[in-house]
């Protein structure tokens, strides 16, 4: 006689077929995000990027200094953050070079 196809148990086809549900909604959620923040970021005017760098430079040069820094502002804007955080990171580098030098 004919060979029999041998399904996998219920459970098993179920949990498969929840899991590639998973994966597509994750996939999904994913891809949004990455064209919200993109969209944030053609929409954000480079003078107030420009302005976040500037507070994210004092910010890291206070730090370096060992002064007292500003605490690091909420943001809800993906852009506004990178910038602060970018001239963070230079204020603090370009602190930690004026501190070796004799």
């Amino acid at each position: 006689m004919g060979q029999e196809e041998k399904k996998p148990p219920f459970h098993a086809r179920f949990g498969l077929r929840l899991l590639q549900v998973l994966i597509i909604v994750l996939a999904l959620v994913l891809v949004r995000r990455c064209v919200d923040i993109y969209h944030e970021n053609k929409i954000t005017d480079q003078q107030i990027k420009v302005e976040y760098f500037e507070k994210g430079f004092a910010s890291g040069m206070k730090k370096s200094m060992g002064l007292q820094e500003d605490p690091e502002p909420q943001f809800k804007n993906y852009a506004l953050k990178k910038s602060y955080r970018d001239g963070y990171r230079q204020g603090w580098d370009k602190g930690r070079e004026k501190e070796k030098e004799p």
